[in-house]
């Protein structure tokens, strides 16, 4: 929880908020105004020549982009190395360059997220998290994951399937493109993040699989690289466990002899045209000192308690409702998914306003207001009741004033389910308070450390000498060798340091 404000209740409902706890990305949204005589319009495929159906222009494509990137952006956050940030970039732009639709507004960013993945939305806008770069040795392997990226862009291959599903809610006049209880909009709207951006087929994957190959290899890259990739991503879900799911293969279906296929594209290439670049230790330099993993400093839990060192607070969410810290709110979801807990950062300056504000929102009834305080700290509160397109919800709401910020703390349920939750959900509510325990208010994140070693090692006995705060599991799987493998002399090798805090 970093820079956080406070949402509109009547357009931000449950569904939303539990859809939120497992995907990030973007929901592509077109109004209801589309005409039909749009559904007689081809454009051609800049990747394949042929033509292909269309809704969307390209101008609306980057509009959609655009407005999309403001809302990843906030909701994400940018890595803080501008450095890095330019070194990615400048990448980036080179394998724009080379692809087949070079004069889009494209953009390259570092994502501040510590999960393996990496995404494209339409328009030109790439991102990379700070936990893929953490995992890659080499920048042939960095080429050929954004290079992948680049291709889902330049093939439109979210295009077409907004396209197509934009084509089958017309016949129902319901214009969105994903999920038809969302609020209708008339107009090209701002993206969503709501759920996950649009998952892409086999066939996207395989054809974003070659022109990763294709651009990484025009900038003569090693395209063998991105079959390196490949192997790592099989281990990120392989240390998954039961834990689900990676971000990756959520985002990217696996299409299935994945390596093998990459290796069929490579061996298309005409001989003497494939590249030999890798650029290791140059790449190792720009990640050194990278965050790895979550950032405490933006707050963690401890079973159900979240604590937060740089805002001075700690909240207890109910026994078993699943949690996520997010930039823009921490929340709770109960197992059910019929009741959710968020706290955010209101605008007003007191917990009174904040509170006049919240209960004057159209389709909200208050249920009785009061001024009160929590652990010392001005407060007010009160219970509603609010009419949304989801059917009516209840709940409670509670305005702290601590540390010169006013935190909205609201649960909610549908009206059905909120008694279940009420006593839970007030008892968490009133469990807001100061942070006051010097080692948690001192936490830092742990960070990676490259090492050049003066002597053959095994990652065991590197481990050894230079300690890390993870598992050999992770260590192993970092440096993209496995356990028991062999390091040479005056190779740079990741370790991690710091403390552990979870």
């Amino acid at each position: 929880m970093t820079l956080i404000e406070t949402f509109g209740f009547t357009s931000r409902f449950l569904k939303r908020h539990v859809r939120r706890l497992l995907h990030y990305g973007v929901l592509g949204i077109f109004g209801a105004g589309l005409i039909l005589t749009v559904l007689t319009g081809c454009a051609v495929n800049p990747v394949t020549g042929e033509r292909q159906f269309s809704l969307i222009s390209e101008d609306q494509e980057i509009q959609m982009g655009k407005e999309a990137d403001e809302q990843i952006v906030a909701s994400l956050g940018l890595y803080p190395d501008q450095d890095l940030q330019r070194y990615v970039s400048d990448l980036g732009m080179k394998l724009a360059a080379s692809s087949e639709r070079p004069n889009l507004p494209w953009t390259f960013r570092v994502v501040d997220d510590p999960v393996v993945n990496a995404f494209a939305i339409p328009g030109g806008h790439v991102y990379i998290t700070r936990g893929i770069l953490a995992h890659l040795e080499n920048e042939a392997e960095l080429a050929g994951v954004m290079g992948h990226e680049v291709g889902h862009v330049t093939a439109k291959h979210s295009v077409s399937q907004m396209s197509k599903q934009q084509l089958a809610q017309l016949g129902l006049g319901v214009g969105m493109i994903l999920k038809p209880e969302l609020q209708q909009y008339g107009q090209l709207a701002s993206a969503g993040l709501g759920v996950l951006f649009l998952k892409f087929g086999r066939d996207a994957e395989n054809q974003a699989d070659a022109l990763g190959v294709r651009y990484s290899n025009r900038l003569g890259y090693d395209p063998h690289q991105l079959i390196s990739v490949m192997t790592t991503l099989d281990r990120v879900t392989q240390a998954a466990g039961g834990r689900g799911t990676p971000e990756w293969l959520s985002t990217h279906p696996d299409p299935g002899n994945r390596k093998e296929n990459i290796k069929a594209q490579i061996d298309t290439l005409r001989p003497g045209t494939v590249g030999n670049k890798v650029v290791r230790d140059p790449y190792l330099k720009q990640i050194d000192n990278v965050i790895f993993g979550q950032n405490p400093r933006e707050g963690f839990f401890k079973g159900n308690m979240f604590l937060q060192p740089d805002l001075k607070f700690r909240f207890e969410f109910p026994d078993g409702w699943k949690t996520q810290n997010q930039k823009q709110s921490v929340i709770g979801v109960s197992a059910n998914q019929d009741a959710a807990i968020q706290i955010t950062l209101a605008k007003e300056k007191t917990a009174d306003a904040a509170a006049r504000a919240f209960f004057s929102q159209q389709g909200i009834s208050a249920d009785g207001t009061r001024s009160s305080n929590v652990h010392g700290f001005s407060a007010s509160a009160g219970n509603f009741t609010a009419q949304t397109d989801q059917g009516a919800m209840q709940g409670t709401v509670m305005f702290v004033e601590y540390g010169g910020n006013v935190y909205q703390i609201l649960g909610y349920g549908s009206q059905q389910s909120w008694s279940n939750y009420e006593s839970a959900a007030r008892k968490s509510i009133g469990s807001f308070d100061k942070l006051t325990d010097p080692k948690v208010l001192n936490v830092q994140p742990q960070r990676l450390k490259i090492v050049k070693i003066d002597r053959a090692m095994t990652l065991e006995q590197f481990n050894q000498r230079y300690p890390s705060a993870v598992s050999m599991d992770i260590l192993a799987l970092i440096n993209e060798v496995q356990p028991g493998g062999l390091l040479k002399a005056g190779q740079e090798v990741k370790q991690v340091v710091g403390e552990k805090f979870e």
